[in-house]
């Protein structure tokens, strides 16, 4: 007798009870609804120049804020892709977009 006596007669095998049938099948849209906007504080992490940098372009007044700053580059450097990169953008940017309300909804 050991682990491996293959002589053993098979166990039999369990049942499992009643057949569970579904009878309202939920798809996934209707349990998870899609945000457009999910907005919630985060950082960027940079060093003391690019700080400087941002202050400085700030005071000159470029921008109220650092996060307006920010916007305003980026709105400039989207705007500056070419189409088959917008679209690269576009799609990433939608994948992070619903990972944020994903997260943001648990």
């Amino acid at each position: 007798m050991g682990l491996l006596n293959h002589d053993e007669p098979a166990k039999p095998k369990l049942t499992r009870g009643a057949k569970v049938v579904v009878n309202n099948q939920v798809s996934r849209n209707d349990v998870v609804k899609e945000t457009a906007n999910t907005s919630f504080p985060v950082n960027i992490r940079v060093d003391n120049h690019i700080r400087n940098q941002i202050s400085s372009l700030i005071n000159i007044g470029m921008a109220n804020s650092q996060k307006d700053l920010v916007q305003k580059l980026v709105n400039e450097s989207i705007d500056g892709l070419e189409n088959n990169e917008k679209l690269r953008f576009e799609r990433m940017f939608n994948i992070l977009e619903q990972k944020d309300s994903l997260k943001s909804n648990s």
